[in-house]
């Protein structure tokens, strides 16, 4: 009887010694509880989880500046037969025709490394038109031009990399980093109303043509650790590329002795994105 009683005793403890190897085994794999976790982080000194990915949503405002403005020219022949351009005003600046624009997108990052994160980038900025934006001429005195265009809008895409700095008291971290990539405008019409004395036109036309660009720019921000997985990011950037592409337009009634105008040209848009961004880490 004894001999049973030791038996069982030792097989009651083999099995719960096994029983609790299983556990352990279950809870590094990534079990808990029975079931399957998924992969669970902690805020710390790394800012990120080499090898980890993210999903990455923002929004915020993209203040606009265009750099090198041409003029807009009217063609004349009552003018000059050898020279009929002449340059009406200057091309006016972003915020003479436009609110400042607002901006949404979306990052899928890579961890390369605790402090190195690769990401694609896509984005899409729209901004509503003043009305009844008066420009006076340069050239022409007295006259008088009424404009009213439709909305601008851009579609943007880009690859990059961020350097984020170990976290201060496991919770920030600041990032410094770059991109590369397109951005793609939509056409922008508008209506026009000119007079000059008593003579008076009105006219729609197409200011400036779609186009699709090289893009580049550098960012900064702070990226603050909520609780493991989530992290709120604040980012400001400045990106620069060429600017929509000017149009030329056939006024169909030139009242004003004006047959073509011709937009001039944008050397450099710069967009300054200041974003607001929720990231999760997978």
């Amino acid at each position: 009887m004894k001999k049973l009683t030791a038996k069982y005793l030792s097989l009651m403890m083999l099995a719960t010694l096994l029983s609790g190897t299983v556990q352990a085994g279950h809870q590094d794999d990534g079990y808990a509880n029975g079931d399957c976790c998924t992969r669970q982080y902690e805020c710390g000194c790394n800012p990120l989880y080499c090898g980890a990915w993210d999903l990455q949503i923002q929004a915020g405002v993209a203040p606009i500046l265009w750099r090198n403005r041409g003029d807009v020219y009217g063609v004349s022949c009552a003018t000059s037969q050898s020279n009929p351009l002449v340059a009406l005003f200057p091309l006016p600046k972003f915020n003479k025709f436009f609110k400042t624009p607002w901006i949404v997108g979306g990052q899928v990052g890579y961890h390369w490394s605790d402090n190195t994160r690769l990401y694609v980038e896509f984005n899409y900025s729209q901004a509503k038109a003043k009305s009844d934006v008066q420009v006076l001429s340069t050239a022409i005195t007295g006259l008088t031009s009424v404009f009213n265009p439709t909305k601008y809008k851009v579609f943007d895409a880009y690859v990059g990399a961020r350097y984020y700095w170990d976290r201060w008291c496991d919770r920030l971290s600041f990032f410094l980093g770059g991109k590369v990539g397109i951005t793609h405008h939509k056409r922008i019409d508008t209506d026009l109303a000119a007079s000059l004395g008593e003579l008076n036109t009105a006219f729609n036309f197409r200011a400036f043509n779609s186009n699709t660009v090289v893009a580049g720019g550098g960012n900064i921000g702070l990226d603050y650790c909520i609780c493991g997985n989530w992290s709120l990011v604040l980012t400001g950037e400045v990106v620069a590329s060429c600017g929509p592409r000017a149009a030329v337009f056939n006024v169909a009634t030139p009242t004003l002795g004006i047959t073509n105008l011709i937009v001039g040209s944008i050397g450099t848009e710069l967009r300054f994105p200041v974003t607001l961004a929720v990231r999760y880490s997978f």
